[in-house]
């Protein structure tokens, strides 16, 4: 198994004010406009080449400013075998769970589960090291459709920690989706903050590509996010989150 960086989740509490100013200083296409998935769970995206920039709102109380909530990973293998990869690494992975976004003929499906254990406290879902079997697939029937944060409950939504490591399989053609807008950054590199799991992260099988380091000293989640190809910008700081050049 090896798994790759999807997309980089950014929390705030005022979703459309954040994802209009990431996607104009990094001068990336907006992908997806804010939408509400369920309930108080909105979501936005921009294009940074292979990577996502999500703009998540979640929680019942959001932060004061924008957060490097967390990150998304996709596996080259089906989402229950990566599951029970990630399980004997020691990291607790939750049920799987449907996603939906959009509507007609533009509405896009996903599963997938959360991952524990590689930022501190992570989005309440109920999550195990048990090999992945019936248990899993009934519950993650029975949690229902959350939209992209791979739901697990509805009552999780008032509390949404303070990270989030989510692993998704699409059902649609998320390359076809993506490649309806043109132009934009590709992510080259980020920095995040592990709050004390850099060695659960150095353990992952990831793939080469976007250049992920890691640092077990201060704040954590993503910290800083280096953009390249496109037409250069400035340097900027989104809330927590730096955004650099190269």
């Amino acid at each position: 198994m090896r798994l790759r960086l999807d997309h980089l989740i950014i929390r705030s509490g005022e979703p459309e004010a954040t994802l209009a100013e990431l996607a104009r200083r990094c001068r990336a296409p907006v992908l997806a406009e804010v939408e509400t998935l369920v309930g108080d769970v909105e979501s936005g995206i921009a294009r940074a080449g292979t990577v996502d920039l999500e703009v998540l709102k979640i929680g019942g109380t959001p932060p004061s400013r924008p957060q490097g909530y967390g990150v998304g990973l996709v596996a080259d293998v089906p989402l229950m075998q990566a599951a029970g990869e990630l399980r004997r690494l020691g990291l607790p992975t939750s049920p799987p769970a449907r996603g939906v976004a959009g509507e007609g003929a533009d509405q896009r499906r996903w599963h997938a589960v959360q991952v524990h254990g590689l930022l501190p406290n992570p989005f309440p879902a109920p999550a195990h090291t048990r090999r992945p079997g019936v248990r899993d697939r009934m519950a993650g029937a029975a949690a229902g459709t959350l939209g992209r944060v791979a739901a697990i409950a509805r009552a999780a939504m008032a509390e949404a920690g303070d990270s989030m490591v989510v692993l998704t399989e699409y059902d649609f053609d998320v390359e076809a989706w993506r490649a309806t807008v043109k132009g934009g950054p590709e992510v080259a590199a980020v920095e995040l903050g592990t709050g004390g799991s850099r060695e659960a992260w150095e353990r992952l099988p990831l793939e080469d590509g976007v250049a992920l380091s890691f640092d077990d000293e201060g704040p954590a989640g993503v910290r800083r996010v280096t953009l390249a190809r496109g037409a250069r910008g400035k340097a900027f700081t989104l809330g927590d989150v730096r955004f650099d050049w190269r």
